[in-house]
C-alpha cells in the first residue's frame, strides 16, 4: 500500500470529525430551539403572577392560560411558531435574556401583510413606528383568534363594531390619528345596516365599506369610501339604485367630478344610515324631504346652475308640504314624486313628473287620477313664477287680497269706532261724576314712559330673536338695520332704568310715594281677598256681593313687585350682555351664556304677563270694559271706587287726591 494514501486517511478522518463538529456545534442552538414545547412555555406563562415591569415603569400581564389556542385558527401552531425572529437565541434563557420580537405575521400572510403595511392607513401608522397603531392582534385578537363564520370572533359582523370602536368610538376628534368625526360607533350602531345585522340578516359592517386589509382616509387616493366612487361599495348591495343613480343627473355629474351634487351618504348618512322608507313614527318620512332641501333651499348653490329654490318654497306651502311640516311625514315627499335614486326633470320623458308619466306617479297615492287632477299643480304656477300656467289663479289671489284688505281692514276700523265711541262714553260718565285720584300727573307721565319705552323694548328685542318673523322683515324693510335697532333697543332701555331708578326715589322722599309703598306691600290678607275672588267667580250668578280690596288688590301688588323683579333681572343682564368685555378676567365664560339666556326667558314672562294679566284686567274686564281711563285722566268716579274698594280705602284715596290736587 502506498506510504502517501496511509497518511491521507488519518487527515480525512480528522477533517469529516472537524466538519462534523463543527456543524454540530453550529446546528446546536437550532435543535435547542425546536425542542421548546408549549409545557415548556406554560411552565412560566401559566403563572398570573407573571407581571413585570418594563424599564419604563410599565406592568406586563404575561399570563396566558392553557387553552388560549382552543377554537382558534392557529390551535395547531406551537408557541415558537409565532414568538420567534432573527435572533434565535431568545429562548435559550429563562426568564429570557432580552425582550423576543414582535410577531410577524407576515411570514404566514405574506400578501395580506405585505398590502397592509403599504396601503393600509393603520399598517402604515404601525410600520412608522407609531405605539397607537393598531396591529394584527388589535382588531383579530391575540391567542384568541377566532373564525370569522363564528359569532363569537371579534371581526364577526355582530362584534366588529365594538372592536373597531376601540379607537373609533370616542366624542371627541382626534386629528392627531386622523380620526375626524365622533361617535362613528354609536352612529352605525342606530343604523339599519346594524339593526339588519341584530336580526340575523346581511347588514354591512365597517370592512364591507371600508375594505379589510387597505382601509385609506376617504379623502385619500384608492380610498374606497372616496366621494365619486363610494357607490362602487354600495353597489355590492344595492346595484339597481346605484345603477339607477348614475344614470340620473346627480349620478352623472358626480362622476364627472362635480362634488356639489349628493352622492350616496350625502342623502342616507355616512354611518347612521337611514332607510327613509322605513317608519319610525314619522321622523323618517319627514328626514326624505329635509335631504333635498338641504341643497334645493340654498340660493347660492342654485343660482350656481341657473335654478332657483321656488320648487322648495312652493312645496311647503302646498297641502303635501304642509303636512310634512305640521305632522313630520304625513304625506309625499320629493322623492315620491321625483324617484329618490333617478330625480330626472320634468321635461325627461323617463322622469314620474312627465305629462305622460304624472298620472301614475300620483296614482301611487291617490288610486286612478284624472289628467286634470294630475296637472293640476306645479311648483311654478304655485308660486305665481311670471310665465307659469294658471294666471288665473294669480289674478283671483290679488282680488282677494285687495278684498280681505279692504273688508277685514273696513271692520276693524268699524270695531274701533265702536270701542272709541264706549271710551268716550265712560269718560264723560266718570266726568260728570264725582271722582277720586288714582294716578296723579307724576305717576301717569311715569307710567306712560314705562309703557312706551317698554313696547320699543319689545319690539326691537324681538326682532333680534325672530328676524324672520313678517313684523319683522317690515321694520327691517323700512330701514331698521341691526346698528338701528341696537341703538333704539339700548335707548329705551336707558329710558326705561332711568324712569325706574326715578320713581324709586319718589317713593322714597316723597310722602305719597312712601304712602303708595307701604301700601303696595304684601299681607296676610291678599291671600283671603285671592280665594274670595275665586269663590265669587266660581259661585252661581245672583245678588252676591263682590269682594272689595285696599288701594291696592292683590293681583296689583303682584304685577308691581313682578315689575321690581324683572326690571332688576333685566338691568343687570342687559349691562353684561352690553359690556361683556367689562366682566372681571376671572369670571367663567358662562355668565355671559347664562345673562342671555336670562335676558331671553324675562322678556318673554314679563311680555306674555302684560299681554294676559295686564292687558286683560285693564281692558277686557267686565268692570274696566272698554278700558280703564285712568292711567290717562288720572282718576275713577265715586261710584267705581265705592263698588271696587273698602270704604277705608275710599277715605284714604279722597284725602290723598285733594292734598295732591292743592
Amino acid at each position: 500500500m502506498n506510504t502517501k494514501h496511509n497518511k491521507l486517511i488519518p487527515l480525512c478522518l480528522c477533517a469529516f470529525v472537524a466538519i462534523f463538529m463543527a456543524g454540530f456545534i453550529f446546528y446546536l442552538p437550532t435543535v435547542t430551539n425546536a425542542a421548546v414545547t408549549k409545557e415548556d412555555c406554560l411552565g412560566c406563562h401559566s403563572d398570573k403572577s407573571l407581571t413585570p415591569e418594563t424599564e419604563r415603569g410599565k406592568t406586563l400581564n404575561l399570563f396566558v392560560p392553557a387553552d388560549a389556542l382552543k377554537g382558534s385558527v392557529h390551535e395547531d401552531l406551537t408557541c415558537t411558531d409565532c414568538h420567534k425572529g432573527a435572533n434565535e437565541k431568545v429562548f435559550e434563557e429563562i426568564p429570557h435574556g432580552t425582550t423576543p420580537p414582535k410577531i410577524n405575521c407576515g411570514e404566514c400572510h405574506d400578501d395580506i401583510y405585505a398590502g397592509f403595511i403599504k396601503m393600509d392607513i393603520h399598517g402604515q401608522g404601525f410600520s412608522e413606528g407609531n405605539p397607537r397603531a393598531p396591529y394584527c392582534h388589535n382588531c383579530h385578537g391575540g391567542h384568541n383568534i377566532l373564525p370569522l363564520s363564528t359569532p363569537e370572533s371579534a371581526m364577526s359582523k355582530l362584534n366588529q363594531a365594538d372592536t373597531c370602536g376601540k379607537c373609533h368610538s370616542q366624542e371627541k376628534l382626534n386629528l392627531e390619528e386622523n380620526i375626524t368625526k365622533r361617535n362613528l360607533i354609536t352612529r352605525y350602531k342606530a343604523s339599519v345596516h346594524y339593526e339588519a345585522i341584530k336580526e340575523g340578516k346581511n347588514g354591512a359592517v365597517c370592512t364591507d365599506c371600508h375594505s379589510h386589509h387597505n382601509i385609506l382616509s376617504s379623502a385619500a387616493v384608492g380610498s374606497t369610501v372616496g366621494r365619486t366612487v363610494i357607490m362602487n361599495v354600495c353597489q355590492k348591495c344595492h346595484p339597481s339604485q346605484v345603477k339607477t343613480f348614475e344614470d340620473g343627473p346627480h349620478g352623472r355629474s358626480l362622476q364627472h367630478g362635480n362634488n356639489d351634487v349628493p352622492n350616496c351618504t350625502t342623502c342616507h348618512g355616512d354611518h347612521d344610515m337611514a332607510s327613509l322608507r322605513s317608519r319610525v313614527g314619522d321622523a323618517k318620512q319627514w328626514a326624505a324631504t329635509q335631504v333635498c332641501i338641504w341643497c334645493h333651499n340654498n340660493e347660492r348653490m342654485m343660482a350656481r346652475y341657473g335654478l332657483n329654490t321656488i320648487p322648495v318654497q312652493s312645496y311647503m306651502s302646498d297641502f303635501h308640504g304642509l303636512t310634512q311640516r305640521g305632522t313630520m311625514g304625513a304625506s309625499a315627499t320629493c322623492s315620491d314624486c321625483h324617484d329618490a335614486h333617478h330625480s330626472l326633470p320634468s321635461t325627461h320623458p323617463s322622469s314620474r313628473m312627465y305629462i305622460s308619466n304624472r298620472g301614475a306617479a300620483c296614482g301611487k297615492c291617490h288610486g286612478t287620477v284624472s289628467d286634470t287632477f294630475a296637472q293640476s299643480f306645479t311648483h311654478r304656477a304655485a308660486m305665481g313664477e311670471p310665465g307659469a300656467p294658471g294666471k288665473i289663479e294669480n289674478v283671483v289671489r290679488d282680488i282677494y287680497i285687495i278684498l280681505i284688505v279692504l273688508s277685514v281692514g273696513g271692520m276693524l276700523l268699524y270695531n274701533f269706532l265702536v270701542w272709541l265711541w264706549a271710551v268716550r262714553n265712560k269718560y264723560k260718565t266718570q266726568s260728570a261724576q264725582g271722582h277720586i285720584t288714582r294716578m296723579n300727573r307724576y305717576e301717569r307721565i311715569s307710567h306712560m314712559i314705562l309703557f312706551i319705552t317698554f313696547t320699543i323694548l319689545v319690539i326691537t328685542g324681538f326682532a333680534l330673536k325672530f328676524p324672520e318673523a313678517f313684523w319683522a322683515r317690515w321694520l327691517f324693510a323700512l330701514g331698521m338695520n341691526e346698528t338701528v335697532r341696537g341703538f333704539i333697543h339700548r335707548f329705551a332701555a336707558l329710558a326705561m332704568t332711568t324712569d325706574f331708578i326715578i320713581f324709586g326715589f319718589y317713593m322714597i322722599f316723597r310722602k305719597r310715594g312712601r304712602g303708595m309703598f307701604f301700601e303696595v306691600l304684601p299681607r296676610k290678607r291678599d291671600f283671603t281677598d285671592f280665594f274670595k275672588t275665586v269663590k265669587f267667580y266660581l259661585g252661581p250668578t245672583g245678588n252676591k256681593q263682590q269682594p272689595k280690596f285696599e288701594i291696592f288688590n292683590f293681583g296689583e301688588k303682584f304685577e308691581f313687585w313682578a315689575l321690581i323683579w324683572g326690571t332688576i333681572i333685566m338691568v343687570i343682564s342687559g349691562l353684561i350682555l352690553w359690556f361683556p368685555k367689562a366682566l372681571p378676567a376671572g369670571w367663567p365664560s358662562w355668565v355671559i351664556s347664562l345673562a342671555r339666556t336670562i335676558h331671553y326667558y324675562e322678556a318673554l314672562l314679563a311680555t306674555l304677563a302684560i299681554i294676559v294679566w295686564h292687558g286683560f284686567n285693564t281692558i277686557f274686564h267686565p268692570d274696566e270694559y272698554p278700558m280703564s281711563t285712568s292711567w290717562l285722566t288720572g282718576y275713577i268716579s265715586e261710584v267705581e271706587a265705592k263698588h271696587r274698594f273698602e270704604d277705608r280705602a275710599v277715605r284714604k284715596m279722597r284725602i290723598s287726591g285733594k292734598k295732591e290736587e292743592k
